[in-house]
């Protein structure tokens, strides 16, 4: 059988085939139909448990397999030798021109010509290929296929499980009533073309194909053959009668198929060679959470006989219940052979000089095949028994260097590398083989084209090659002729009508989600004159309906577009014929309401919730291997277009969407609402003509126009909170309502690819991008509504499954990438004598160009940020924040990374209370200099292997910069007041009371635990903080007087973490105190005597007093330095009364504070009492400075 043959964990347990038929008129063969037929395919699969070992099965298939990656390997090398650089193939001229035939004494013409010719290669590539008409061999299968009908009916193919779970047997089956392809006329009634047709239409049917997954089902492998079949047959859903037994996964579908061929169709060039429309009337996938148990679970039945695989040698076949000890041997003999004694056999000398051997022996052998091309004799049995001893890799890395020695002993290389193994196909191979190939070049294809005509020309006559030729429409003189580009040769339509998926939780009951498109079309065109391509798709509708409750559907989805246009239009075109660009993208779709509907997600989440710990680690670490594998493919691919400069024309607009999130996760009618605009977004492509490179004038100009630009518009961008059921769409549209939170937003970025490869002046990629307004306006109402809203939201249940912690595998590097990446340097030498002082040149100046490219810069930037707070009644702002110009830059490189962050101002209003001149007073200010930041934050990031990070980065990892310049505060008691009555009242209980606390006390765990570890290297600094502060101006006062001027000038603290080492210190230069009562005769309340009020250094050292470190007590753990300088304070008790008084006004503060220090002092007992029990060893250093003739600060009592 053929399925033993596969030898698949599976075998068949029951088959038949009815009939199977291939009526070919040969008398007749213009007249009559080509009538192909099979009905009546029943198959009965079922787990292979018993299937027993066979060593040389197994062996075969490991050979197979084996060639079939060689193969791969070998296409893949020639497709990245096709795609080298013109340097790349100068240089391969010129090693084809040295390594000439001297034995046979043949001279360079022909070098010469390869050389000559590979200066022209870049125009060449430049133009495209002429599209040729059809050949002969095409022309004849139009024929052949003109009067041909197939008729495929009654298939079904199921398989049954009832070994993975005894208790619920699974059965899994596809079922087919009928599949036809009809010769038509152009009604689309059946008829026989007779030789006068020149256009022919076929007609296909598809009826009642469905794919079912039983669950719990009863199984048919119990009874005999004849049981077996009749139930098989009995199983076909048909379309008058459907079967309820069956939980079909895929439901019937039914489709018609019309395709119309014109062979003459490029003589007239009036109308399509092959049309082709395709129509399904509706895809219905449903699947209930039983359904999906039972995938996961026989994924991980797969995943175990994957893990069982190289253990299947060593399986006994006898019942585990009575022979315990042989199958302790079994894990015992699995576990020696397959990890232990194999490693160490790997690693012993008399197998690593064997194994050189063998490779030594190969690529002699290997060579001689590549200079003397195929023979038959014992070459080719030495080189298939090689290959069953050696790897993937060490074959390919033989072939390797045996291609490289064949070269260069300047013998010429005759036959190909990896067709060693390869074997000639049959007549039908032959006849595709140039569709299939797709790398074979032009001339190729016209020699195999004159060899078949000549081998015609040898049986038939003139007269029967002449009657040939008409029949099938064949002109010898006309088959070359290049097509138009205009020219449509092929359109192939397809229509879905209606599709769906749908999630139950079990049969007969509500679905919990339900996903429906409707009219999804599309028209594939080509164009072969052009080599042009156009793809059109069309989505009319798209509905996703939740999980019913209280007797209502709820409406997830929603397409909310004009009935005139379609909700999704995509247009792709390859070599556009009305346009400059060779690539073309449009994307364009209609609003789309989303509407979040609480139950529905949450049942979704317990519907995918495995009931148990579920590892498919084997599956998973193969899927990932594959990821990384279709991920390198399309990087190449990418890397090919890059250098092919190709240029897309992409435009995307996507109208504006909503997103609706209801009071209790459930849309009523009277319900709160918060809603969500996404916006319109448009992306396209910065037109860039050409001649406008050639105005550049400067060098700055001519590297912008080097990049490809793109450009993403966000605008209308909003947020609305409407209370009970108001009308909130009259509002959304307005763009500015006592509704909205965050009032219409704009955003718009741009990002430029680089044309320019390994340039150090230009960046790959520069995104920019530019906020003009950010404006929230909210009110105390608004706050509290929204905390309540989301506060009622039910959330899914986080019960963990009963999954048991396994460890991961990490991703293998594909076997493909491993030998690409091996063969660029056995590419150079096969005998690896490289010097080594040069390759660590190499590796230098290799790092050198590479730390000076830039992979990224950007820049972001909000222009200015406005809070608003207004009141309730009045809908007046009662307090408004203001920050302008937030933005950063930076440059990501190879081994660094640098990013600055700036802010230029902040304000903060009150517009309740106002000063003597009516003006809202400033609570928070800064300058208004155009030149100076208030805030500027500079992060720099160096990799320690990097070239420049001794020098340029000072040998330090992390770098922090903070630059303050500053910042003026007025205390105004009813202002503040007001402020913090607002944000109290606003703001949840559970937010300022018990569950504050409780973060707060979690947080300050996750702070213990986190440490901060310095590099290994005592040299290098982990991380460095600068921070300067310039001054910070704090003004008190109430409705009547002005209190006090407090100023505070010059701060400077910096950080530094070492492996060894850490360093904290901190300078204040001056602080003043200022009674500004006019009747006052002391000014200066507190003053600085001297040039700074304190300068704090603290050093640690980790570890030094550990072990032997702790006998010498000139070795410390930290060292204080504390210097302070003279405060002359002068006491007025009216002033430090108002002070009072001042705080006195703000009892929750002062709570917190009062909290806040016994806490404090609390962990500072604690803390000294951890450090007397770690014997922590202190070094402390402290001065105070006095004036002259006192010994400690000076208070005034006037």
């Amino acid at each position: 059988m053929l399925w033993s043959e596969l030898d698949v964990p599976f075998r068949v347990k029951a088959g038949q085939i009815g009939k199977l038929s291939l009526k070919i008129p040969w008398k007749n063969l213009y007249n009559e139909a080509v009538v192909a037929t099979l009905e009546d395919v029943y198959v009965l699969v079922v787990p292979g448990a018993t299937i027993k070992y066979d060593a040389e099965k197994e062996e075969r298939y490991l050979q197979e397999a084996k060639q079939k990656e060689l193969q791969r390997i070998d296409d893949a090398l020639q497709t990245a030798a096709q795609r080298v650089s013109p340097q790349e193939a100068l240089l391969l001229n010129l090693e084809s021109y040295v390594c000439k035939d001297s034995h046979r004494g043949q001279k360079h013409k022909k070098y010469k010509r390869n050389f000559r010719k590979s200066k022209h290669t870049k125009q060449k590539t430049e133009n495209p290929k002429e599209e040729k008409k059809d050949s002969f061999v095409e022309k004849l299968a139009t024929q052949v296929i003109k009067n041909l009908q197939v008729k495929v009916t009654s298939i079904h193919i199921r398989y049954e499980d009832n070994v993975s779970n005894p208790q619920k047997p699974l059965s899994i089956g596809v079922t087919l009533a009928e599949l036809s392809l009809q010769t038509t006329d152009e009604n689309w009634n059946m008829c026989i073309l007779d030789e006068a047709s020149k256009i022919f239409y076929k007609l296909g049917r598809l009826e009642c194909l469905c794919t079912y997954w039983n669950v719990n089902s009863s199984t048919m492998s119990s009874g005999s053959w004849e049981d077996i079949v009749d139930m098989l047959k009995a199983g076909i859903s048909t379309k008058d009668q459907g079967l309820k037994e069956f939980q079909y996964i895929f439901k019937p579908i039914f489709a018609t198929a019309k395709i119309c061929i014109n062979p003459n169709a490029e003589m007239e060039l009036k109308t399509p060679r092959v049309t082709l429309h395709l129509e399904v009337d509706k895809i219905a996938l449903e699947m209930t959470k039983s359904q999906y148990l039972t995938m996961v679970e026989l994924l991980e039945t797969f995943d175990y006989m994957a893990k069982n695989a190289p253990y299947r040698k060593f399986r006994p076949d006898v019942p585990v219940h009575t022979n315990a000890r042989q199958w302790w041997q079994y894990g015992i003999q699995s576990i020696l052979e397959v990890h232990i004694r194999r490693l160490k056999e790997m690693w012993s000398w008399p197998h690593i000089r064997q194994h050189r051997q063998h490779l030594r022996a190969y690529r002699v052998i290997y060579k001689s095949h590549l200079i003397q091309g195929k023979t038959k004799g014992d070459r080719d049995t030495q080189i298939k028994e090689l290959e069953k001893v050696l790897d993937v890799f060490n074959i390919t890395m033989a072939r390797q260097q045996a291609h490289m020695e064949a070269l260069r002993s300047g013998q010429k290389v005759v036959c190909k590398r990896g067709s060693a193994q390869k074997q000639s196909g049959g007549f039908f191979s032959s006849l595709f083989w140039r569709k299939e190939s797709g790398k074979r070049k032009e001339g190729d294809d016209e020699k195999e084209e004159d060899t078949k005509l000549r081998s015609l020309e040898a049986i038939l006559t003139s007269e029967e090659k002449e009657k040939l030729y008409t029949a099938i429409g064949y002109s010898g003189s006309l088959h070359n002729q290049a097509l138009p580009k205009q020219y449509v040769a092929v359109i192939v339509s397809v229509k879905l009508m209606r599709t769906s998926i749908t999630l139950r939780e079990a049969e007969n009951v509500p679905e919990i989600l339900k996903v429906q498109m409707v009219d999804l079309t599309t028209q594939i065109s080509q164009r072969p004159g052009g080599q042009a391509i156009k793809m059109e798709a069309g989505l009319e509708h798209w509905y996703v309906t939740g999980l019913q409750q209280n007797g209502v559907v709820p409406s997830i989805i929603a397409s909310m577009g004009s009935n005139t246009s379609s909700l999704l239009n995509i247009l792709f075109e390859v070599n556009p014929e009305d346009q400059t660009a060779d690539q073309l993208l449009y994307i364009q779709s209609q609003p789309v309401e989303i509407i979040y509907d609480a139950v529905t997600i949450n049942t979704l989440v317990e519907f995918f919730k495995p009931t148990k710990g579920v590892d498919l680690e084997v599956i998973t670490s193969a899927t990932l291997m594959k990821l990384e594998e279709i991920k390198e493919k399309t990087a190449t691919g990418l890397s090919h277009i890059i250098q092919t400069r190709k240029v897309l024309d992409l435009r995307i607009n996507l109208k504006p969407s909503y997103f609706l999130l209801p009071f209790s996760g459930f849309n009523y009618a009277e319900s709160d609402l918060m809603i969500l605009d996404f916006g319109s977004l448009q992306l396209t492509t910065v037109d860039q003509e050409s001649q406008q490179l050639l105005s550049c004038s400067s060098l700055e100009e001519v590297m912008d126009q080097a990049y490809e630009k793109y450009s993403l518009e966000l605008r209308n961008v909003q947020l609305l909170f409407c209370t009970g059921g108001k009308n909130w769409k009259a509002s959304h549209q307005t763009g500015s309502s006592p509704q909205h939170i965050l009032q219409p937003m704009d955003f718009t970025l741009q990002l430029s690819k680089c044309m320019v490869d390994q340039d150090t002046r230009m960046p790959r990629f520069k995104l920019l991008g530019e906020l003009p307004l950010l404006h929230v306006k909210v009110s105390e109402q608004k706050i509290k509504g929204m905390f309540n809203l989301l506060r009622s939201i039910p959330l899914p249940s986080t019960t963990d499954t009963l999954a048991s912690p396994k460890k991961v595998l990490a991703t293998p590097l594909s076997n493909t990438t491993k030998i690409l990446k091996a063969s660029t340097f056995l590419d150079m030498d096969s005998d690896f004598e490289e010097d080594t002082s040069d390759a660590s040149q190499d590796e230098e100046l290799m790092k050198m160009t590479k730390a000076e490219l830039t992979d990224l810069q950007f820049k972001f930037e909000v222009k200015e940020v406005l809070l608003q707070l207004t009141r309730d009644d009045s809908n007046e702002q009662c307090v408004l924040a203001c920050v302008c110009q937030l933005g950063a830059e930076g440059k990501l490189r190879t081994y660094d990374m640098n990013i600055t962050s700036y802010l230029h101002k902040v304000s903060l209003d009150h517009y309740e209370i106002r000063d003597s001149f009516n003006q809202p007073l400033h609570l928070i200010c800064s300058s208004d200099a155009h030149d100076n930041d208030l805030l500027k934050v500079v992060f720099v990031k160096a990799d320690p292997d990097g070239p420049h990070f001794l020098n340029t980065f000072e040998n330090t990892e992390q770098t922090l910069k903070v630059e303050f310049s500053s910042l003026d505060f007025l205390l105004h008691i009813r202002a503040l007041l007001s402020c913090i009555d607002c944000l109290s009242s606003a703001l949840p209980e559970e937010w300022t009371t018990g569950r504050d606390r409780k973060e707060r006390s979690h947080h300050e765990k996750d702070l213990e635990k986190m440490e901060i570890k310095g590099s290994r290297d005592a040299d290098v600094v982990a991380f460095k903080v600068v921070a300067v502060l310039g001054s910070f101006g704090i003004r008190v006062c109430d409705d009547q007087v002005e209190i006090a001027d407090i100023k505070i000038r010059g701060i400077d603290a910096s950080a530094m973490v070492q492996s060894k080492k850490t360093e904290v210190f901190v300078r204040l230069k001056d602080i003043a105190v200022m009674d500004i009562a006019p009747k006052t005769l002391h000014k200066r309340v507190v003053s600085i005597v001297g040039e700074e009020v304190f300068s704090f250094k603290l050093c640690l050292y980790p570890n030094s007093t550990e072990g032997e470190g702790y006998l010498d007590t000139s070795k410390v753990d930290g060292k204080v330095t504390l210097r302070m300088g003279c405060i002359q304070i002068v006491y007025l008790h009216h002033f430090f009364t108002s002070l009072l008084i001042f705080v006195d006004n703000f009892q929750a503060a002062k709570s917190a504070l009062t909290a806040a220090t016994s806490q404090a002092a609390e962990k500072a007992a604690s803390s000294m009492k951890e450090f007397a029990e770690k014997s922590f060893r202190l070094s402390m250093d402290v001065k105070l400075k006095a004036p002259p003739h006192h010994y400690s600060p000076v208070i005034f009592l006037p």
